[in-house]
């Protein structure tokens, strides 16, 4: 937190001004980023493994038969 800058005025008046930048994204907890990556390490997964169900599907032309 910034430190507060006093104004004091030559008649009666006191004013107390406190600068502060806040950014949202920037101020999360570790247990908010944990949450965030596990997000996106399930939409990776996801992408992942229906990029593996398309290529399994690709090599196999559906007419694949069991011989013993």
């Amino acid at each position: 937190m910034a430190d507060p800058v006093t104004i004091n005025c030559p008649g009666a008046c006191t004013v107390t001004v406190v600068h502060e930048l806040s950014l949202p994204p920037l101020q999360l907890s570790a247990a908010e980023g944990a949450q965030i990556a596990g997000a996106v390490l399930a939409v990776w997964a996801i992408g992942w493994g229906f990029r593996a169900l398309v290529q399994v599907l690709k090599k196999t032309d559906g007419n694949s038969s069991t011989e013993d």
